[in-house]
C-alpha cells in the first residue's frame, strides 16, 4: 500500500487557530493561521489606517497606531451551519497587533436532520489580547432558519491596555419565505475576562452576557420577541473604544422620554457676542449639524421600529439593540459607528464592511 508524504493532520473537524504577531519595524503577521472542514479563514488585504498618526516603535510598547489593520473573513462551507456541525477557534494577539473579523455574509444556522431533531450546531471562540491590542468582531447577523438549534460561546481574556469590540446579532430568519423566529433553540453566551501580564495573575470576570431564545410551547418565540426581526448586542471593551463607548450611552441620555418634551426640536445655542471668532463659528456650525443629524436619526429610528439601550457594566459599554428588519438595524449602527468615526479611523474601512 502506497504511504503519503505528508504528515498526518493533527487538526479536528471545524478547528482553528489565529496567532497574530508585529514583525518590525511595524508589520502584523500571522504567525500561525490553520484550519479544519467545514471552517475556512481567509485572510484580506489588510487595512491602511491614515498616515497621520504615530506609529508603534521598535523598543517599546506605548500604546501607539499600526500602520496598518489586518482583516479577516470567518466563513463556513456552504455559508453556514449545519447541525451537529461545531466550530473552535482559539485567537491570540500579540501586544500593539490590531485585527479586524468580519463575514461575507450572514451566517446560517440550518435546520436540524429529522433524523436528529436534536442535533445541535455550535461554535465556540477563545481569545487571549496582549497589551495595547485591539480586537474588532464585526459580522453580519446569524440568520437560524425554522427548526433549528445553535449555540455559541466567546470568552475574552484581556489584558489592562487592551481593547476590545464585540458585535453579535440575529435575526428572525428568512423573512422571504415566512420565517420569523421559528429556531428551536439559540444560545448567545459571551464572557469577558481582565488578565495580569504574567501567568500568576489572577482573573477578574468583568462581564459575563447570556442570551437565550427559546421557542418552547406555549409560548412561541415570534410572540416574546413583539415585532422585532433583528435582536442584537454590542461589547466595547477599552481605550480605542472609550470615545465610541462614551457616544452611545450619551446619545441615550438624549433620547426623548414618555411624558418629556422632545428637546431635538429646540435650536442649537447662539452666540452671546454678536461677531463670534472663526472658532466659536466653527463650533456653532457643528452644533447645528449634529443636532441636525440626531434628529433625522431618530426619525429613521421610528420609522425602522429600532428600540436600544446603553448601559456602563465594570468597565465595558453594553449596548442593546433591535429593529422590526435586519436592514433597519444595520442602517441604524452604521450612522452611530461613521457618526463617532472610531471604527473607522482605528480598524479602517474593513470593520464597517458589516454595516453597508
Amino acid at each position: 500500500m502506497a504511504t503519503s508524504p505528508f504528515a498526518k493532520s493533527t487538526s479536528n473537524p471545524g478547528q482553528g487557530t489565529i496567532h497574530l504577531t508585529l514583525l518590525p519595524p511595524a508589520t502584523p503577521t500571522y504567525s500561525t493561521l490553520n484550519y479544519a472542514y467545514p471552517l475556512k479563514l481567509l485572510p484580506s488585504t489588510p487595512h491602511v489606517l491614515p498616515a497621520s498618526e504615530p506609529r508603534p516603535s521598535e523598543d517599546s510598547l506605548k500604546p501607539t497606531q499600526p500602520i496598518h489593520v489586518p482583516l479577516l473573513f470567518l466563513l463556513s462551507y456552504g455559508g453556514g451551519l449545519l447541525p451537529p456541525d461545531s466550530l473552535s477557534i482559539t485567537l491570540t494577539l500579540d501586544p500593539l497587533t490590531r485585527l479586524t473579523i468580519t463575514t461575507q455574509g450572514s451566517t446560517k444556522i440550518f435546520p436540524s436532520p429529522q433524523t436528529s431533531p436534536l442535533a445541535t450546531a455550535a461554535q465556540t471562540l477563545h481569545t487571549s489580547l496582549g497589551c495595547h491590542s485591539g480586537l474588532l468582531i464585526a459580522p453580519d447577523p446569524t440568520q437560524p432558519f425554522d427548526n433549528s438549534r445553535y449555540v455559541q460561546k466567546q470568552v475574552f481574556e484581556i489584558a489592562d491596555s487592551a481593547s476590545l469590540g464585540v458585535l453579535d446579532w440575529i435575526s428572525e430568519g428568512r423573512r422571504a419565505r415566512g420565517e420569523k423566529w421559528g429556531c428551536r433553540e439559540c444560545r448567545l453566551g459571551c464572557e469577558v475576562w481582565r488578565v495580569g501580564e504574567n501567568e500568576q495573575s489572577s482573573r477578574t470576570l468583568l462581564l459575563r452576557d447570556n442570551i437565550l431564545l427559546s421557542s418552547l410551547e406555549p409560548h412561541p418565540l415570534a410572540r416574546k420577541m413583539d415585532n422585532l426581526g433583528l435582536f442584537g448586542t454590542l461589547i466595547l471593551v477599552g481605550p480605542l473604544f472609550i470615545s465610541l463607548g462614551n457616544f452611545f450611552v450619551d446619545e441615550f441620555n438624549l433620547l426623548p422620554r414618555i411624558g418629556g418634551r422632545d428637546w431635538g426640536d429646540r435650536p442649537a445655542t447662539t452666540s452671546s457676542t454678536a461677531h463670534p471668532t472663526a472658532d466659536e463659528a466653527g463650533k456653532l456650525e457643528e452644533q447645528r449639524r449634529v443636532s441636525q443629524w440626531r434628529r433625522e436619526r431618530w426619525r429613521e429610528e421610528k420609522e425602522d421600529g429600532v428600540l436600544w439601550t446603553a448601559a456602563r457594566v465594570r468597565g465595558c459599554i453594553v449596548v442593546k439593540f433591535g429593529a422590526r428588519e435586519v436592514e433597519g438595524g444595520r442602517r441604524w449602527l452604521g450612522l452611530m459607528w461613521k457618526e463617532e468615526g472610531t471604527v473607522g479611523r482605528e480598524f479602517g474601512e474593513g470593520g464597517l464592511m458589516c454595516v453597508r
